[in-house]
């Protein structure tokens, strides 16, 4: 037993040593092998590092074959996709959908002039295609991303086929760049960007239809994280801002320019010192400035008169901006065109004359925080009859003589005032009256009450739910009411701070003195004051005024009224 296993500690050493040595050579093998590949590879890599640098494009296809140009125009038509893609991405998500229905609401009615009554007529059947695309706003941005996105990529794998890798790269990103990205992008946000916009409406319907399973998803996602984009409507607020923004830059463009001379020889071109920014449906007044006299015998001074740019005469600068005619009509006929003789104009200044419509828009949005305290009159100011004073010759001259329609009536004190008179009552009482009557006999009307902070607009819809066009401002609206109704004197504490009318609001709603027959030659003591810049100071905004009759068909102010409608271009009832 001792002897075998000595035989096994003998042989075990000799058996390991031989298993040993066989790894051994293994190894040595498969190092020899692996130095032999390396040598192969070494010397290809060399031989193809001494080849001729054109067998490195031995993969392009070759120029001339059919598969040469069919991947060259695969590459002109992924330039000309990233192009028109970018473009309208610029050109097309830009455009508002409010400006668009605002051009497709705008009537043809209200432009005098053809070109832009023609010109309108294009962007109104453009918006008409524009509008269903851009409406849904996200989707419209992922349908046209995904489109530069597929050429921008694509556009690469083609190069690659004609040119080497290296100048593929340069040309892709060039390419890209100038025709597909700066060219575009001003093409479609310039002065035509409608017509543009609108030549491709089809071509980006057609790509919203086919992108929808990739663009409708993601586009939902953006409107549910991010919300609507456009929310379709001005404010108030900002309704208010481009009325008054629009009428400021009116009143900047159309500064006054000053008259060089005219032609005297019948065709009535009128020379400006400097270009004028006129237009073909502009109106101006005639009229003097600093250091320059309105010297003409041709034309008055404050009348208005009709402008028509045109041609200067020979000799002259040719920029039409310097010389216009002037027309006694809007309409601008022939005969109606002023020529001047030697010496019928030599000095004077144009003034633009802002549209009516302009002014009493402008008008509308300021009376909003208007209150009754910046256009009243003072009591103190106010012409007004005592109870006391008889109906004889002489009070009626004196109230002929001031002119208004309603007279104001005090007892005692202008302080106490018990209401109003209407003066055409007077014809009746005229006839009746007796030795003893006074105007405390015949039926005072009640006047309305507002405070000093009452908002025009308040005052107006007061005026119309009282039927009455003449209001008294009071710090205690209520306790006055209550004294009248008790039939006891106004207490002293109350202040009587003015009197307004329905014709002051009015004033104020067109910027303009509304003047009839009585204020040729009388001083108005309730509404003589006009609109002035800066006057306006602001407050709480008022209400949207309730819709009701209109006021100046009430029989009260008609004379007036009759005025205003003249003004305003409706036809006087029959």
């Amino acid at each position: 037993m001792a002897l075998l296993r000595l035989s096994v500690l003998v042989l075990l050493p000799a058996v390991a040593l031989g298993r040993l040595n066989e790894n051994l050579e293994t190894c040595h093998e498969e190092n020899q092998r692996l130095a032999s590949r390396v040598r192969e590879l070494e010397a290809l890599l060399e031989s193809q590092l001494n080849a001729s640098p054109t067998s490195l494009d031995d993969d392009l296809l070759p120029v001339g074959s059919s598969a040469f140009y069919k991947t060259l125009v695969m590459a002109t038509v992924c330039v000309v996709g990233a192009g028109l893609a970018a473009g309208l991405t610029m050109g097309m998500v830009s455009i508002d959908p409010m400006e668009m229905e605002i051009i497709v609401k705008t009537e043809e009615k209200d432009i005098e002039d053809k070109d832009e009554r023609k010109k309108l007529k294009d962007d109104k059947e453009a918006a008409e295609k524009i509008l269903p695309l851009i409406h849904d706003h996200h989707r419209l941005l992922v349908t046209l991303l995904l489109m530069n996105s597929v050429a921008n990529e694509a556009l690469p794998l083609f190069l690659d086929q004609l040119v080497p890798s290296w100048l593929a790269v340069v040309l892709s990103v060039s390419l890209v760049l100038v025709f597909g990205e700066i060219l575009p992008s001003a093409v479609f946000t310039g002065s035509e960007q409608l017509s543009m916009a609108a030549r491709f409406a089809g071509l980006v319907s057609a790509c919203k239809f086919t992108l929808a399973p990739i663009a409708w998803p993601i586009a939902t996602a953006l409107d549910f994280i991010l919300g609507a984009d456009h929310k379709g409507r001005y404010n108030f607020a900002e309704l208010r801002a481009v009325v008054g923004l629009h009428a400021s830059v009116n009143s900047e463009k159309e500064a006054p320019s000053v008259i060089k001379g005219a032609d005297e020889n019948g065709l009535g071109i009128i020379t400006m010192e400097t270009p004028h920014n006129f237009s073909p449906q502009s109106s101006v007044i005639f009229t003097s400035g600093p250091g320059i006299p309105a010297d003409s015998t041709k034309l008055q001074e404050g009348k208005i008169y009709h402008v028509k740019p045109c041609q200067p005469l020979h000799g002259q600068k040719k920029d039409r901006n310097i010389a216009i005619q002037l027309f006694a009509t809007a309409e601008r006929r022939p005969q109606d065109l002023i020529t001047f003789e030697p010496h019928e104009l030599t000095s004077g200044v144009l003034r633009a004359q802002e549209r009516d419509e302009i002014k009493i828009m402008h008008g509308v949005m300021s009376l909003t925080h208007m209150t009754t305290e910046e256009a009243l009159v003072p009591l103190s100011k106010t012409y007004m009859l005592s109870v006391a004073a008889g109906l004889n010759k002489d009070t009626f001259k004196d109230i002929d003589r001031q002119g208004h329609s309603r007279i104001p009536v005090y007892e005692g004190n202008k302080h106490n005032v018990r209401g109003f008179l209407l003066v055409k009552k007077l014809i009746l009482a005229q006839s009746e009256a007796d030795k003893n009557a006074n105007i405390g006999t015949l039926n005072l009307m009640p006047m309305t009450l507002v405070t000093p902070t009452t908002l025009m607009l308040d005052l107006l819809n007061k005026f119309q739910e009282d039927k009455c066009h003449l209001a008294l401002v009071t710090s205690k609206p209520e306790v006055v009411a209550e004294a009248w109704k008790a039939g006891k004197p106004v207490p002293p504490d109350v202040h009587m701070v003015g009197i307004i009318t329905l014709e002051d609001v009015m004033e104020k709603l067109i910027q303009e003195n509304i003047d009839d027959e009585s204020d040729n030659n009388v001083m108005r003591s309730f509404s003589q004051r006009s609109v002035r810049p800066g006057e306006r100071t602001p407050a709480t905004p008022a209400p949207e005024p309730a819709k009701s009759k209109d006021p100046l068909k009430e029989p009260l102010l008609h004379f007036k009224a009759d005025t205003l409608m003249t003004h305003l271009g409706v036809p006087a009832p029959q």
